[in-house]
Order: C-alpha cells, then structure tokens, then sequence
C-alpha cells in the first residue's frame, strides 16, 4: 500500500462580523492556506455553565459537523465530531484575546484524531455580543492523507475543497479537464487545443502542436500515468496522444463514432485504458476490461463520464442530468429524478463511489467521504468544466 506523507495543512482567516480578535499576539499567517472554519451557533450548555457546544463549517478537510469544549482553569476537554463521524479529541486552554474585549474570550484547541487528521492546533474566539454566539477559529492540521476534490471552470480558474490545495490557476480557455498528479501534490489542465498547464509536483510533459487537432476536433481529457511520469491525452474523434512513460494501446481514430469521445481513465497499472462517448458508449483497451455500455440504449440526456469501482471491477456511466448507469457495479445512487440548476459535467472516483459536480460548480457525494461544500450558490465567473478528486 502506497503511504502519502503527513501534510501540513493550514486553515486561514476570513473577515467576518466579529472583532478583530486575533491581532496583535496571534501567530504569524499561514503560507499555505486551506479553506476556513467558521460556524455557528454556539452555545453555552444550560447544565453545565462551562461548556461551550455548537456546530461548524468549513472548507478544509475538517469539513462541518459539531463541536464542544470546556473552559474555566487550567487545560479542560475538547472535541470535534465531522459529519461522518470522524472524531478529535484533546484539550483546550485559555488565553489573552487582543485586543481586550470584555465580550470576547479566547481559547488554544489541541486536538489528535485517529483517521485522516492526525492533528489540530487551532484558536477560537467566542464573541458574546450577539445571540446565539458567534466565533472565528483558524489554525493548522496536520493530515495523515488528503481528502478532497477541485474544480476547474473554462478559463482554467480551480476551486478547492477539503484536503486539496489551490495550487494556481492556467489562465487560457477552452479548459475541458483537470487531473491530479498519483501523489496528490499537483495537477494538470488541459484545455481544447491540447495545451497542457503543470502546478504543483506536476510535470510537463509535451503539448499537441498546432495542426494535430483537425477541425471539428477537441482535446477532451487527459489522463495520467501511475509514476506520474506521463499522460495520455484523449480527443472527441477517440484519438489517443501518448506523453512521457505513457504508452498506446490503441485508439479509435478509425473507427466511426455514434457520439463524440466525452472522456477517459487509465487503468492503475496504466496498461489500458477506457474512453467514454456521449452516446454511452464505452472503449476498454489494453488490460481494461469491457463491462457493458449504453451504446444501443435510448438516453435521456448524453453521458459525459466514466468511473471505474475502487476494485476495478466494473464502472459507472453518468449523464448529464445526473441519471447513473452501473455495470457490474452495486448502485450508488443518482440524481436522474431530481431537477438540477444546471447538467452533470462529470463524475469522478471518490472514496467508495463517486462524486458528480454540475456546470455551476455544485457537487454531489455519492460516498462514504464527507461533503467539504460546493460552488452550487456562488455566481462563477465561468462554467465549471471538469474536476478531480483524492481519497
């Protein structure tokens, strides 16, 4: 089993309707910044006046769920319980709040876990003024392995969750997928045009030159190797691009396609691979193994991904309207019966299933992972194109 390192993960501050508690004797902000925490209500339990209890939110990989801690003298209990259950324990003390506020009180939250954060170290200002209260907390985890997805929009801006990190955006257009490196450290985006843009530990490994899309033509995925050493990119007339350690088991360049190649994933050996069409038709080449397709089926709405089972023994189909077609794959669930704001524009592997995220940046958790939040309520500047996912 492959190991990923302990990663510091650090939680930043946003403004809020709170004072500016945190000035002065606060530690020094953070480098590397992952999402926020910031929730409410929070309130003092009426059978024991010293302990605070209340809820949270967050777009790290603290996710949202309860929290409850005590205070008074010297270090009291603290925990924090995320929507799946994962809990952290640990301790809380008191501390200076600058500047003095007599309606706020501050507290240091030590905390270790047992499953994906091994650590937290956070502070928390409570701010009586208002009813029920409020509070700003902010600090650092460490993790024991990410957990987490991002988005990309078509101008190549992405948008992080959970345990994913922005690592920068690739500032073109046309953008049609997103990747993350094996050691989750980095991605690749790949816009139209075959145009490749490495952040993070992700290297660049060639582009397509001009001419090598014909017209009509579109770089729609690009998907990488296990070593991380190269990838293929996949075009919606099925042709297969190798880069780097990638290898070619074949393509369909001269076959006749009922839909247009919408998207693909290599095998983890990175012998085969899969390619997806519109029309529900699925290409299995080298050691992927077909499992059946909706290539002869009447769709409702065009399919636009594939993701295999974490055993790599059958895969799911979605379409864009969220319907999900399984093979040899126990059913998940789908959103084929819901009215969606906007299309399904892919599904990726996470956890045990997978997670569907639609044009106006909303995500759907179809696994046992925690939800880290969506874009579903923001106005985005683009529609979002593609996304990929880890854990």
């Amino acid at each position: 089993m492959k190991h990923t390192p302990r990663t510091l993960v650090v939680l930043s501050v946003v403004a809020l309707a709170l004072p500016a508690v945190f000035s002065g004797t606060a530690a020094a902000a953070p480098t590397l910044s992952q999402g926020i925490i910031a929730g409410g209500p929070l309130r003092i339990d009426p059978g024991r006046d010293a302990l605070y209890t209340g809820t949270y939110t967050s777009n790290a990989q603290l996710g949202s769920g309860r929290l409850s801690f005590d205070f008074g003298q010297g270090p009291n209990q603290a925990e924090f319980v995320r929507s799946d259950g994962m809990a952290m324990k640990g301790t809380t003390q008191g501390e200076p709040c600058a500047p003095d506020d007599p309606h706020t009180q501050c507290f240091a939250l030590n905390l270790t876990g047992s499953a994906d954060i091994a650590q937290a170290h956070l502070d928390i200002a409570v701010v009586f003024s208002a009813s029920p209260a409020g509070f700003l907390l902010r600090g650092f985890l460490t993790l024991a392995h990410r957990i987490g997805y991002e988005m990309v929009d078509s101008n190549g801006t992405t948008y992080a969750f959970g345990g994913m990190e922005h690592l920068g955006d690739a500032h073109t257009s046309s953008v049609t997928d997103l990747e993350r490196t094996p050691s989750g450290f980095g991605y690749w985006i790949v816009n139209a045009s075959g145009t490749v843009f490495p952040f993070g530990d992700a290297q660049n490994f060639g582009n397509l030159l001009p001419g090598f899309v014909a017209a009509g033509e579109t770089i729609t995925s690009l998907s990488a190797t296990p070593t991380g050493k190269g990838y293929w990119l996949f075009s919606s007339k099925g042709r297969a691009f190798t880069f780097g350690d990638a290898q070619s088991f074949g393509d369909l360049q001269a076959t006749k396609l009922n839909g247009r190649i919408v998207g693909s994933i290599a095998t983890p050996t990175g012998k085969g691979y899969y390619m997806v069409g519109a029309d529900g038709g699925v290409f299995a080449f080298g050691d992927a193994k077909f499992r059946g397709s909706m290539g002869n089926a009447r769709l409702n709405q065009p399919v636009d991904g594939l993701v295999p089972t974490p055993d790599n023994k059958g895969y799911w189909l979605v379409a864009s309207d969220g319907g999900v077609f399984s093979f040899n794959a126990p059913f998940k669930g789908s959103l084929g019966a819901i009215h969606l704001n906007r299309p399904i524009v892919t599904m990726v592997p996470f956890g045990t299933a997978y997670l569907m995220v639609a044009s106006d940046g909303g995500a759907f958790n179809f696994s046992h992972n925690p939800f880290f939040g969506s874009k579903g309520s923001t106005p985005l500047p683009a529609p979002i194109t593609n996304a990929a996912a880890i854990g």
